[in-house]
């Protein structure tokens, strides 16, 4: 599972006060939408066009230094100094992956289950 991140400092920070709270809060779900989808900080348009007043806040995010206009929607700025990239999180995952075989290994159990022991 990855996570978004948000500095604890965020609340009192210049680009984040331009922006307003209401982008804000679309930086945040879009953060979330980003990290759940791996997309490395794009957030497509029709995301943005799915909440009220998105393309409006977007602007807003973009006038903040917060966000870019991108390709079919906007970038997070900065996103791989902040964020997991998809690279670092598929790379964890597979690791984790590696290390629950190898456990399971060492037990003389197999990551299959027989579907009589269910």
């Amino acid at each position: 599972m990855a996570w978004f991140n948000a500095d604890d400092k965020m609340h009192s920070h210049p680009k984040v006060r331009s922006a307003g709270l209401e982008a804000i809060g679309l930086w945040t779900v879009a953060g979330t939408y980003c990290t759940d989808y791996l997309t490395d900080g794009h957030v497509p348009a029709w995301f943005v066009d799915s909440w009220p007043k998105g393309k409006s806040l977007a602007g807003r995010l973009v006038k903040a230094n917060l966000w870019e206009v991108a390709e079919e929607g906007w970038q997070f700025l900065s996103w791989a100094e902040y964020q997991r990239t998809r690279t670092q999180v598929e790379r964890d995952k597979a690791k984790a992956a590696e290390r629950k075989a190898n456990w399971l290994a060492k037990q003389g159990k197999s990551g299959d289950r027989n579907p009589d022991e269910r």
